[in-house]
Order: C-alpha cells, then structure tokens, then sequence
C-alpha cells in the first residue's frame, strides 16, 4: 500500500514524538482492529465480541486513569 506524501510525512513525525503520541496512535490501531473483528465475523456466542470490546477498551482507560493529574 502506497502512501501520499504529505501522509508519510505525517505518520513518520507522529511516530518520532513523545511516548503519549505513539500510546495514543497503538490504541487507536488496537481500537479499530477490535471494531473490524467484532463487526466483521459471524458470532454465534455473545460473549466472544465482549471480551475483545474490553480488550480494545482497557488500555485507553487506563491511559486515562494514568494520565489525569492527581490532587490531594
């Protein structure tokens, strides 16, 4: 798959940034990867699409949990 320029560019400034931005770019993949595997099989047991919904979910909640800042 061949890529524009300007989204090379993108992605590649993207990925040289700080950690929050590569966290933030892998769980974005994660989340559209457990969209597409939810969406896309035939389930027949319910219970199957749960757990990779929270398998998509947990990281991004605990970057939120992590990320906010603490006050006593």
């Amino acid at each position: 798959m061949v890529l524009r320029a300007g989204v090379q560019l993108s992605v590649r400034s993207l990925l040289r940034r700080m950690f929050w931005a590569r966290l933030v770019l892998v769980q974005a993949v994660l989340g559209t990867l457990c969209a597409v595997a939810i969406a896309a099989v035939p389930w027949t047991d319910r219970g199957v699409p749960r757990v990779v919904f929270w398998v998509g979910l947990v990281p991004t909640l605990l970057t939120i949990w992590f990320d906010r800042p603490r006050t006593r």
